[in-house]
């Protein structure tokens, strides 16, 4: 019997002469009367004309075009590769372009004696898709002028393929470029341009290249060295269906750029703990000037970044002292490679003299930038005693009579800090005074390079214009910010403490000032607050505490690395905006870390929460404390200015027990305990003993460098802070604390005072 032909149909297709999408799953099925199908066969005709063309499906000897497949169904990508409507295209088109195509699909079956369908199935549709959209990263456009590149350019670009609308978006299949100089056209941008639009096959265009090439070689490219003058960059992308970016735009895939000699280099950022950050792109840039105490290690770190024309940072070179920067032989290294983007120098120690750091980058075409610093080094011989920094309302005329207790003079602050350092052996208030005022604006490194001690007695009133130049001097500022260059104000206080010197830093809301508050973008910063996380305005509470410097950077201010504190409150705090609210109360914007115990805060007059008296904390290690009440001339009766019926004195709060992990936002696990450096001396007393404020440290020791021995010998010791004014205390009572600092801390011999 002759074998009969099998039959065959298409069970799902798109119907026939619609749009569809280009990617489609196509299913099919079959029947052989006779016997069993071996295979089913396909073919995908392009109707380049819109019809479909009966020769696109006859094979010839050598170029059988159909394609055998087992099973039912399969998914099939076809091409939609013509714009769908040109009439009214235009060259500044940014939107995705409609692409389409018509095809044909046939399908057969063939039975196992290799007998084919008498006639395949087919459907007729067209296949739509978005054309990519490639954009141009770097170099980057500028408006009126070309981008000034070096003669070896790296272009770096992006790319998305729109599938089928705006909303469904992948990465296109491939990318090619080309690169034309406008010398061709007599310099001429559009005449340029015209050229690289109707030239699809123009021998300057680099094949199709696949976009998620490894190591993102589909998404940049870099030059061969090319000769100076003008020139044109453009770049196309192709999705999978074959639609390529069918305009050229300089706001994305089109680039005019100049290949000149550059007088900058590569975007460069030293960074330095005293220094603060220098960023630069010249070769030229100015000293920075550093006053440092002798035997402190230094460390300059760097990065550089050259994308932003195009260039590509090779490598580094550093060196001190170097006589002549042209000689190479001069320098400590030769260019070395960069391996990952930050690189650091040795640690290095000085002991006299002044010494300059010169640090250098170079690009892939010779252009260099370049950082010095040079660094003045300050003897530190510490061989006198103690040093007093009056850093406080100098030349006051008010006093207490006048003012009912409220502002001393500065004869009477003078006269009150003498008793305090009676019978300290060496001292002398003509030599060891150093006082701050008009025409004396800062405190020379070298004026404390003298001394192993320091008592600095300063006031820097939140909220108020500081009078003291301790408050500057500590501020935190962000070392990632650029500085200006030029001679650099050292903060003084963590200098000291680097060199083993041991410090009283004392008076109103002297660690308040460390917070800059004009990073506050939002609002002013609220109380309590975080020194790690908040000192440069984040109060959302979004935080992570799993190592140091994780989110943040207050890590590297002077009330925590210095002071070891984690968390300031104030007193009383006059703005109401500034105080953490409950979560049951209005937070303000921008505050979404609340505290969720509720302060005793008397807005208004501060009377229940003002500082009343300075109490020891039972755990201060070493010899008690004495109680500090405040004298008789501040609080003594009614009519005084801080008597108890009245305000309170205001004060820093520091590490307090009611800002912790367990009522505070996040799990902070540094807040509490406290790190072990902070050691409690003083607590707070105010009228409400209920308070959460009562007993909270206003005062304590920090053994952050509580081993530090000074170079020039010495003893290693603790440095305190306290947050309040000693001067409003009783004179007897904080006579008594100063000396267990002066001569059982810091060891400096009592002598008989006649």
């Amino acid at each position: 019997m002759e074998n009969q032909r099998p039959k065959v149909w298409l069970s799902s297709a798109p119907p026939e002469g619609t749009v569809s999408n280009y990617t489609l799953h196509l299913f099919w099925g079959g029947w052989d009367p006779d016997g069993e199908i071996g295979y089913y066969e396909y073919i995908i005709t392009n109707n380049t004309t819109g019809v479909f063309d009966p020769a696109d499906t006859t094979s010839t000897p050598g170029d059988y075009k159909w394609t055998a497949v087992v099973g039912n169904d399969s998914i099939f990508t076809f091409t939609a590769d013509l714009v769908a409507d040109s009439t009214d295209f235009g060259d500044n088109e940014l939107e995705p372009e409609e692409f389409r195509r018509s095809h044909t699909f046939f399908i057969r079956a063939v039975d196992e004696q290799g007998l084919r369908s008498a006639k395949p199935a087919y459907r007729s549709f067209t296949s739509r898709t978005l054309s990519p959209v490639v954009n141009v990263r770097v170099p980057r456009r500028t408006l009126l002028n070309p981008a000034q590149v070096p003669p070896i350019t790296t272009f770096q670009w992006s790319a998305r393929d729109f599938v089928s609308n705006r909303d469904q978006i992948q990465d296109p299949d491939s990318v090619r470029w080309i690169v034309v100089p406008t010398s061709k056209f007599n310099d001429d941008w559009e005449a340029t341009t015209e050229y690289i639009r109707t030239s699809p096959s123009a021998p300057e265009w680099s094949d199709w290249l696949y976009y998620q090439l490894p190591g993102d070689s589909g998404k940049s490219w870099t030059t061969r060295p090319l000769d100076f003058g003008q020139y044109l960059f453009a770049i196309q992308a192709k999705d999978e269906a074959g639609a390529v970016t069918p305009v050229f735009d300089l706001d994305l895939n089109l680039r005019r750029f100049l290949v000149s000699t550059r007088s900058t280099g590569p975007v460069f950022t030293v960074r330095n703990d005293f220094l603060g950050t220098v960023v630069t792109s010249s070769p030229r840039t100015p000293l920075s000037i550093l006053d440092l105490p002798a035997g402190l290690p230094m460390q300059f770190e760097w990065e550089a970044d050259a994308s932003s024309y195009g260039g590509t940072v090779s490598g580094y070179r550093y060196g001190w002292d170097i006589f002549d920067l042209n000689d190479d032989s001069q320098w400590e290294i030769d260019f070395t490679p960069f391996i990952g983007t930050l690189a650091k120098s040795p640690i290095r120690k000085f002991f006299f003299g002044t010494h300059t750091f010169h640090v250098e980058v170079i690009d892939n075409s010779g252009f260099k930038s370049r950082v010095g610093v040079t660094v003045n080094i300050v003897p530190f011989t510490m061989q006198r005693n103690l040093l007093l920094i009056d850093d406080w309302r100098n030349g006051e005329t008010l006093n207490f009579a006048s003012t009912s207790g409220a502002v001393p003079s500065d004869a009477e602050t003078d006269v009150f800090w003498l008793k305090m350092l009676e019978g300290v052996e060496g001292f002398n208030p003509a030599v060891d005074v150093f006082e701050l005022g008009p025409g004396v604006p800062t405190v020379p490194i070298q004026v404390v390079a003298d001394y192993q001690n320091v008592i600095w007695n300063a006031v820097a009133s939140h909220g108020s214009a500081s009078s003291s130049i301790v408050a500057e001097m500590i501020e935190f500022n962000d070392p990632d910010e650029p500085n200006s260059g030029g001679k650099t104000t050292p903060n003084l206080p963590a200098l000291f403490l680097e060199a083993g010197g041991h410090l009283l830093l004392c008076g109103e809301q002297l660690t308040t000032m460390v917070i800059n508050s004009f990073s506050f973008s939002l609002a002013p910063p609220a109380f309590p607050i975080i020194f790690r996380y908040e000192l440069e305005g984040d109060q959302d509470g979004t935080y992570q505490d799993s190592e140091i410097g994780v989110k943040g950077v207050g890590d590297r201010s002077f009330a925590y690395n210095h002071c070891c504190l984690n968390v300031l409150d104030i007193a009383f705090i006059p703005n109401i905006s500034q105080v953490r609210r409950p979560p049951r109360q209005r937070v303000p914007p921008g505050r979404g870390c609340p505290v969720n115990l509720i302060r005793d805060h008397d807005i208004g007059n501060s009377r229940t929460d003002g500082l009343r008296a300075a109490v020891p904390v039972d755990l201060t290690t070493g010899p008690g404390f004495p109680r500090l009440d405040l004298r008789s001339e501040v609080a003594g009766d009614p009519t005084r200015f801080y008597h108890e019926s009245k305000t309170g004195l205001n004060c820093d709060i520091y590490n307090p027990t009611y800002f912790n992990e367990l009522t505070a936002c996040g799990t902070l696990t540094e807040v509490i305990p406290p790190r072990s450096c902070f050691e409690p001396i003083y607590a707070l007393e105010c009228v409400n003993t209920s308070s959460v404020i009562f007993g909270a440290p206003i005062g304590f020791w920090t053994s952050r460098f509580a081993d530090r021995v000074p170079d020039v010998g010495g003893l290693a010791a603790r440095s305190v802070i306290w947050g309040f004014q000693p001067v409003y205390f009783d004179p007897d009572q904080v006579k008594q604390a100063i000396e267990i600092i002066v001569h059982d801390e810091w060891q400096i011999p009592r002598v008989t005072v006649p």
